[in-house]
C-alpha cells in the first residue's frame, strides 16, 4: 500500500515539476528553414506573394479542412489580406513586399501574433527560399512541444512541410500548362470599367494580380454588376525603359459615370477580328502564348493590325481557383486574314514598340 502511495506521490511531483518547467519556458520561438526550388526567383516570389496560393502549400491550412478562407481586399502585394473562420479564426496580412526579394507577413489567430519573413535569393538553376517564423506559445503549445522534442522539432516540422508543399505546388502548378492556337474570331464591342497602369516588364504579372482584386472590390463595394470576364488591354511597350502600359478591365452592361479624379474610368472598346490563342496554366506563360499566336499569323501571312489592342481575357483565374494549372487565359491578337505580307512585326528593333493605339471613348 505504501509503495502505491510513494508511486502516486512521485507521479504528482513529476507532473508538478513538468508543469513548472513548461510554464517557465520562453513564450516565444523563432524557427528558420530553407529550400531550393528549380524555378526563377520572379516566378517563385509571385506565387508566394499571392496569398490565395497559400491554400495550396501552407501545412496548417492543408491539415484543417474545417476552415473557410476569404480574401476581402488585395490578394498580392503590400496590404494583401486573408481571413478565416470555422474551427479557428484569424487573419493574414502582407506587411511589405520588397523588390521581389523579401516578403513580410503577419498572422493573427485569436490574438496570437506570428510574423513571417520570406527571403528569395537567386541560386544556380533556381531560387533559394529562407523562411523565418517568430511566434508566441501558450501553455498547451509549450506542453505539446515539450513531449514532442521541443519547439524547434515540432514547429520546425510544420514549416518544413510548408516549404516542401510549396516546392511541389510550384513544380506542378507553375510548370503544368498547354497552349492552343484556335482560330480567327470576332471580338464584340465591349463597355467596361478600367484601371490604367504602367510598370516594368518584369512586374506585369504582379501588377495584374494586384489590380484585379482591387477592381473586383470596387465592383462589390459599389454594387456594380459584371457583364463578363475580366480582361487586360496592352497599350504600349517602351523597349528603352522596359515599361509596359496596360489597363485592367471589367465588362459592364451600361454606361457608368465615374467621379472625376478616380483612377478607375469608363471606356468602350470597339469590335475587331482577332486570332484567338488559349493558354491553360499559370499566367507566367502568357508570353509563350503570344509568341505561338504571332508565329501562326506569320505562317498564314495574315495582316497583323498593330493599331489595335492586344487583349487577354481571364476565362478562369485566381478568383475562380487557387490552382494556377487550371487557369484559362485567352489571347486575342487583332488581325485581318489575308494573303498579304504582315505589314509590321509586333516586336521591332526600335526603342519604342507601339502595341496599340489608345482605346475609343464613348
Amino acid at each position: 500500500m505504501k509503495i502505491l502511495q510513494y508511486l502516486l506521490l512521485l507521479l504528482v511531483l513529476f507532473a508538478f515539476g513538468t508543469a513548472v518547467f513548461v510554464a517557465t519556458q520562453k513564450p516565444t520561438y523563432t524557427v528558420t528553414r530553407s529550400i531550393f526550388i528549380k524555378n526563377p526567383r520572379q516566378v517563385v516570389f509571385d506565387y508566394v506573394d499571392n496569398i490565395r496560393n497559400w491554400e495550396t502549400f501552407a501545412s496548417w491550412i492543408l491539415d484543417d479542412s474545417g476552415v473557410n478562407y476569404t480574401y476581402p481586399g488585395n490578394a498580392a502585394g503590400k496590404g494583401a489580406t486573408a481571413k478565416w473562420s470555422g474551427n479557428r479564426e484569424g487573419t493574414l496580412l502582407t506587411k511589405n513586399a520588397v523588390d521581389q526579394k523579401y516578403l513580410f507577413n503577419e498572422m493573427n489567430e485569436e490574438g496570437r501574433i506570428t510574423t513571417i519573413q520570406w527571403q528569395f535569393k537567386d541560386s544556380a538553376g533556381g531560387t533559394k527560399i529562407t523562411y523565418t517564423i517568430k511566434g508566441h506559445l501558450d501553455f498547451n503549445s509549450k506542453a505539446k512541444a515539450f513531449f514532442k522534442g521541443g519547439v524547434q522539432s515540432t514547429m520546425g516540422n510544420v514549416y518544413e512541410r510548408t516549404l516542401l508543399n510549396l516546392k511541389n505546388a510550384i513544380q506542378k502548378e507553375i510548370n503544368t500548362y498547354s497552349i492552343k492556337v484556335d482560330k480567327a474570331v470576332d471580338r464584340p464591342r465591349i463597355m467596361c470599367l478600367k484601371q490604367y497602369a504602367r510598370c516594368s516588364d518584369k512586374d506585369v504579372t504582379r501588377t495584374i494580380k494586384t489590380l484585379l482584386p482591387r477592381m473586383q472590390y470596387f465592383f462589390d463595394k459599389n454594387k456594380i454588376t459584371r457583364n463578363g470576364k475580366p480582361f487586360i488591354v496592352y497599350h504600349q511597350y517602351d523597349r528603352a525603359t522596359h515599361q509596359v502600359a496596360l489597363s485592367v478591365c471589367m465588362p459592364v452592361r451600361d454606361s457608368i459615370r465615374i467621379e472625376e479624379g478616380s483612377d478607375i474610368t469608363f471606356m468602350v472598346y470597339p469590335p475587331f477580328k482577332a486570332l484567338k490563342t488559349t493558354l491553360k496554366g499559370d499566367y507566367s506563360h502568357s508570353q509563350k502564348a503570344w509568341k505561338k499566336g504571332l508565329h501562326f499569323i506569320n505562317q498564314k501571312k495574315w495582316l497583323r493590325l498593330t493599331h489595335l489592342n492586344i487583349t487577354e481575357v481571364y476565362q478562369k483565374s485566381m478568383e475562380d481557383t487557387p490552382h494556377p494549372s487550371e487557369w484559362v487565359t485567352e489571347v486575342y491578337i487583332p488581325v485581318q486574314p489575308t494573303t498579304a505580307r504582315v505589314a509590321a512585326p509586333i516586336i521591332s528593333d526600335t526603342s519604342r514598340t507601339q502595341v496599340s493605339k489608345p482605346p475609343v471613348v464613348e
